[in-house]
């Protein structure tokens, strides 16, 4: 019996998964069986890897795409049932360092306390950077946050001990995860790995990420306009928090994502972005009906370009008063985004940004900028003036400021629709863990 079983989910990147099988291959410690658990692939993705690798490899063949969730998921019942003390998860666009086995190995044995160690990943398309290295979960805003990405590689030597591990290169051990069990593959794909690292917390194991063992990884396709991402990563965060928040915070998440996904999609049908709202709108709909696992078609639509009055003003402006009335940190936030988008649309125009406007000539400028928290958390008009804010939504004249300032009515309706099915939901998910 080999020491470490390694399962890597494919689903139509020939290419890369042979790439990822040969970076495997090629590690300093060698005592593992490499398995490919390929999602009903429409390429030729078995084909070449059967090609390149004959039986040095073991393919596990799914009849349909079960998503990265069901593809890991049947890679770890694999893992229990042929009984390798260690498995590792790898996905097919992750390339290991040849000591990332060693590495993680190494470590597993030991720390017995450990149930779950990722890999320090880096980006493929720059590898200098850290994409992450360990996550944390924000009980603030209900969501996720890497601890430390964006920055240049971490040369070793740092082990940080985390709530999770992103799934794409990570080594777990197969006696705690009997304790804990595997991933919930009713996900499909997003917020897995997050779920399986927090029942190996509550189980009493230890999460880390080892910066010791590196990969890197392919993060190209992750972007605002990918409504595949945002459907399941959303529908599936307000399942994990449903599950795993305290009863007395059940309630507070209700509003916090309520007002969250209807400002957001209230932004965004008035700039004509329909793929987003129906797309934010179906994740959020179908969780509250218990709906899991793979989309229905037509669930996830396609991302449609903004149509957006700011951006044809900001063509025309030469000079441009940005008042930040607050200068915290979410004031600058919202000011890094502005200015992105000023410069998209007129690289040329002065801009000019203060804390007060006492001392400032309004008229002598072609537009004045207001920043705010949300456009619907507006009350008064201050036209001419604008207010704009992190999204690049804007009360640019009377028939924007009344749209937004109709918001607290909408929202409380649609409050008063959800609340009976969210109830309904909450005592499902609870049930069914406990």
């Amino acid at each position: 019996m080999k020491q470490i079983g390694i399962f890597i989910c494919n689903y139509n990147k020939a290419e890369m998964v042979v790439k990822c099988v040969q970076a495997i291959k090629e590690q300093t410690y060698q005592d593992f069986d490499i398995y490919v658990v390929d999602n009903a692939s429409t390429d030729q993705s078995v084909e070449m890897l059967r090609q390149t690798y004959e039986d040095t490899i073991t393919i596990l063949q799914n009849e349909q795409n079960m998503g990265g969730s069901g593809g890991f998921g049947r890679g770890i019942r694999t893992a229990l049932e042929a009984g390798y003390p260690y498995f590792m998860l790898i996905d097919n666009d992750a390339f290991l360092d040849r000591k990332t086995v060693e590495e993680l190995y190494k470590y597993m044995e030991k720390h017995g306390d450990v149930g779950i160690c990722g890999a320090e990943t880096l980006y493929l398309q720059d590898p200098a950077k850290v994409q992450d290295l360990g996550g944390k979960i924000d009980l603030s805003r209900f969501q996720w946050g890497g601890i430390i990405s964006g920055m240049t590689e971490l040369h070793g030597n740092v082990i940080l001990e985390c709530d999770y591990v992103a799934s794409c290169s990570v080594m777990a051990r197969t006696s705690a995860v009997r304790v804990f069990g595997g991933f919930p593959e009713d996900n499909f794909i997003y917020w897995d790995d997050i779920e399986w690292c927090t029942k190996c917390w509550r189980a009493g194991y230890k999460v880390v990420v080892n910066g010791n063992a590196k990969a890197l990884h392919d993060m190209s396709g992750a972007s605002v306009r990918n409504m595949f991402l945002r459907y399941y990563a959303n529908r599936n965060r307000y399942k994990f928090f449903a599950k795993y928040l305290p009863e007395e915070r059940l309630e507070e998440f209700f509003l916090y994502i309520t007002d969250e996904f209807l400002s957001q999609s209230y932004g965004a049908a008035f700039k004509k972005m329909y793929g987003s709202v129906f797309t934010l709108w179906n994740a959020l709909d179908d969780f509250m009906h218990g709906i899991t696992g793979r989309a229905e078609d037509g669930k996830i639509i396609p991302y449609t370009e903004e149509d957006n009055e700011l951006a044809k003003a900001l063509k025309e402006w030469n000079r441009i008063l940005i008042y930040m009335p607050k200068h915290e940190q979410s004031d600058y936030n919202t000011l890094n985004n502005l200015l992105r988008y000023i410069m998209r649309y007129n690289e040329d125009a002065e801009v000019t940004t203060v804390f007060g406007l006492e001392d400032c000539k309004e008229a002598e400028y072609d537009a004045v900028l207001e920043l705010c928290e949300h456009v619907t958390k507006v009350k008064d008009s201050v036209l001419p003036r604008i207010y704009v804010d992190a999204w690049k939504n804007a009360i640019m004249d009377d028939k924007a400021y009344l749209y937004f300032k109709n918001y607290d009515i909408v929202l409380q309706n649609f409050r008063k629709m959800y609340w009976p099915l969210y109830s309904k939901r909450i005592k499902e998910l609870r049930n069914e863990m406990f």
